[in-house]
């Protein structure tokens, strides 16, 4: 993949093999398993001959062809040990060095702490009001509405606790901690797409990008309309408290980066509409950590914003503990039981453990799942990375990793965004094999990325097997359609801001000349499974609406068939919401938090309005 030759060291130089065994090693058994099969069948794929006995040269003509196979299964055999030696290969220093890559972060650190000594659970059973399964954006909502209101609040997390002092810069290191899978779940189908959701206190809102969208009007009417969700067009005083809950800030055209300034120029000279995106990162100028956690925490990420909140209003977080068991008696949830014995007692249950972990826990149990839906309907904006090659160095590191928006065709359910990866997170979408993919690394700061994303109507499925969740995916011909059309316009706005080349992700179209993206992208004929796509935003697995019959949970966020366990999570979205999701999960958590409330509020005694709660 890496061979010798050129300005950077080989994979053998750098020693690739003994990091990524290393890795592997503590990855879940199930994705270990799937990982030792892919590298056996990749062995076989050069027959008679074992892959590893080829010559050098031939090793690398052969991972070419199987880049442009037809077969979605060989393709897939490829990225997947693409992607691990990518990995392992730019976490090297000597790598780092050679192409200036410098990661760094500018701006304000937030000043709001949690303290890790106070995570710890206590042995046998701890009681409260409300139980709340899961501290990314929606569990972190709940905790910090129901504490303000004076119900104590327990908040159950699976992952550990990390912060700018402790996070690790080394991807293999960090992906265990922070990840889900160790950062390897996919959902299967044709393509096989990753999936990378965090697992740690403050859930996904630690390794995301920030990005601060309001949902779109039309899709919370369509919530309301075809849901029965009468309060979805009433959020705004929720974003508005979110949003200063945040600090979100729209980025400053000129304060952000090459990279942006490109998307910008580019689209700008195609008169398309374009502008800089909302973060919850208010002053930052430089940001190149997002995906290992922010280096100096300036992102307002649950675990230094709402968490720390909640806690000073009384709430408690319990780190390091996997929830196994909802608890019901007589029918209502009275709380939960995790592995190795914890358990929490409650008045109420709120899962919050995102659009997989959340039905994965229900379908556990065969738990409100009377309409069959749990599961179903699964979402995941599927995304392509758009690369571009400029004579002019971009250094796409030095600037907002996530800054600057194009929107024109966001009536066709596309939104592109100036997003430029980490080394490691972007190096091995550039294509190739051997001595041509070790050139265009090479030439790695002089790269332009945009994303492309799409509101699909693709659905997929969270079921269990093999004692665990498997996630599947089927990416419809028609939304394969769109997402070339969005990634010939990506090409249009590189090329617009003079970028030379472009690596559209699609099939054997490995590079794209000036001219080309529409006959060759948008026009061509391909199996949607000719696709090289990531997904970032899974929800709609357990979604609410007013028809028990067709939904899983009630517009209040109580489920239909259990009373007292409610869902506060992007699983609730009955439908694909356009836009990245942070701040609308908030915004509907804080809704369901606010009616379980008043739920708890004594017959006679003063309603609470929790949900008017003022930013600290």
């Amino acid at each position: 993949m890496l061979p010798p030759g050129g300005a950077l060291p080989s994979a053998s130089e750098v020693g690739v093999a003994e990091p990524v065994s290393g890795y592997l090693a503590g990855a879940p058994a199930r994705v270990r398993l799937v990982v030792r099969l892919g590298l056996r069948a990749l062995q076989l794929t050069s027959f008679p001959r074992r892959f590893s006995h080829l010559p050098l040269d031939k090793r690398s003509r052969h991972l070419e062809k199987l880049e442009g196979s037809r077969h979605s299964f060989l393709r897939d055999l490829f990225l997947l040990f693409k992607t691990l030696t990518g990995v392992g290969y730019s976490r090297d220093m000597r790598v780092q060095r050679v192409l200036g890559v410098e990661s760094r972060c500018v701006g304000t650190p937030s000043p709001l702490r949690l303290h890790r000594g106070a995570m710890q659970a206590p042995d046998g059973v701890e009681r409260c009001d409300v139980v709340v399964v899961g501290s990314g954006a929606g569990g972190a909502s709940v905790a910090r509405v129901l504490s303000e209101a004076g119900v104590s609040v327990i908040v159950v997390e699976e992952g550990e606790h990390y912060d700018a002092s402790t996070y690790s810069r080394d991807v293999f290191e960090s992906l265990p901690k922070l990840y889900r899978d160790s950062g390897l779940t996919v959902a299967e189908g044709r393509p096989a797409i990753p999936l990378p959701v965090g697992r740690c206190v403050g859930g996904t809102t630690v390794i995301n990008s920030g990005t601060c969208f309001r949902a779109p009007g039309d899709i919370l009417m369509r919530w309301r309309e075809e849901f029965g969700i009468d309060w979805a067009t009433e959020l705004d005083g929720e974003f508005e408290a979110v949003e200063r809950a945040l600090n979100v800030t729209r980025v400053v055209q000129g304060a952000v980066g090459r990279n942006a300034e490109l998307c910008r120029i580019g689209a700008d000279a195609l008169g398309v509409s374009n502008h800089g995106l909302a973060r919850n990162a208010a002053d930052v100028t430089c940001c190149g950590s997002c995906p290992t956690g922010c280096a100096i925490d300036a992102k307002m990420a649950m675990h230094v914003s709402e968490l720390p909140r909640a806690v000073a209003a009384g709430a408690s977080i319990r780190a390091g503990q996997r929830v196994t068991r909802v608890l019901v008696e007589n029918g209502r949830a009275v709380g939960v039981k995790c592995r190795g014995g914890y358990e929490v007692r409650a008045k109420a249950v709120v899962l919050a453990a995102g659009a997989l972990g959340t039905p994965e826990l229900l379908l556990r149990q065969r738990l409100a799942d009377s309409s069959g839906e749990v599961g179903r309907h699964l979402h995941i904006h599927p995304a392509c990375w758009v690369g571009a090659h400029y004579d002019d160095p971009v250094n796409g590191w030095d600037g907002v990793m996530q800054s600057w928006a194009v929107d024109e065709w966001n009536d066709r359910g596309l939104f592109l965004e100036a997003t430029f990866s980490p080394l490691s997170f972007g190096g091995h979408w550039l294509r190739g094999a051997g001595a041509p993919y070790k050139a265009r690394l090479e030439q790695f700061d002089h790269l332009g990325v945009i994303g492309v994303h799409l509101s699909d109507r693709s659905e997929g499925r969270v079921a269990l097997s093999g004692g665990g969740a498997r996630i599947t995916y089927k990416l419809t011909k028609d939304d394969a359609a769109t997402l070339r059309f969005g990634i010939a316009r990506a090409a249009d706005v590189h090329f617009a801001a003079g970028a030379t080349e472009v690596y559209p992700q699609v099939g054997r179209v490995s590079v794209l000349k000036p001219g080309e993206q529409t006959p060759l992208v948008e026009q061509g004929r391909f199996h949607p499974g000719e696709m090289r796509l990531e997904g970032f935003h899974p929800m709609g697995t357990t979604r609410m609406g007013r028809d028990p019959r067709t939904s899983v949970v009630s517009p209040s966020g109580e489920t239909h068939d259990v009373p007292g366990l409610y869902v506060a999570d992007s699983g609730l979205f009955p439908t694909s919401l356009r836009v990245n999701p942070m701040i609308t999960v908030m915004a509907v958590a804080r809704r369901v938090a606010a009616g379980v409330a008043d739920g708890l509020t004594p017959a006679g005694a003063a309603p609470r309005t929790p949900a008017r709660s003022e930013a600290r």
